[in-house]
């Protein structure tokens, strides 16, 4: 079930946001950063404000009544896309436990059926160009890359190698 998330839904997000970096990004972010700087309790009082704002609309979705999985999803940042009927996914996590699970495969049907009820023309997405499984999981549900990349200044690789992401979009037919 996929529902909206509230304020009280705030910490096991933090869980399964931080828990799923340091599970899909070891390898890709040096281990000071997904060890030393993320922070459970520090993202869950973030959360806390963005679910009372608003700004960003965040889903869940449940497995055996807890929450499992969580993305937020937004008009798009990009200066491109805004205006220009984009939707973007701006984070999509599933419990590390419960990956392949179907989990995130049910959070992207909720959010394209949610892009076509509001008008929306495309899905777009950014994810880390080294994240194998996160491209695979996209291209596999019909996203493909645009040809958009980005440097993330503030992420560092173990290699000291810049670290970037693509963007992914899927039209979103009627």
């Amino acid at each position: 079930m996929v529902r909206k998330a509230v304020v009280a839904d705030a910490q096991r997000i933090a869980e399964i946001h931080i828990s799923g970096w340091r599970t899909a990004y070891r390898g890709i972010l040096t281990d000071a950063f997904l060890f030393d700087k993320l922070n459970v309790e520090r993202r869950a009082k973030n959360l806390q404000k963005e679910l009372a704002d608003g700004a960003q609309e965040h889903y869940v979705a449940e497995r055996d009544g807890q929450v499992s999985a969580f993305m937020a999803i937004g008009e798009s940042r990009d200066e491109d896309k805004r205006g220009a009927g984009s939707l973007e996914l701006i984070a999509i996590y599933v419990d590390p436990k419960l990956k392949r699970s179907g989990l995130g495969h049910e959070l992207l049907e909720f959010l394209e059926s949610e892009a076509r009820r509001r008008g929306y023309k495309e899905v777009s997405l950014w994810v880390l160009d080294l994240n194998a499984a996160g491209r695979s999981f996209y291209e596999k549900n019909g996203y493909s890359r645009d040809g958009a990349i980005k440097t993330l200044e503030r992420l560092c690789s173990p290699n000291g190698a810049p670290v970037e992401e693509v963007r992914y979009i899927k039209a979103m037919d009627k």
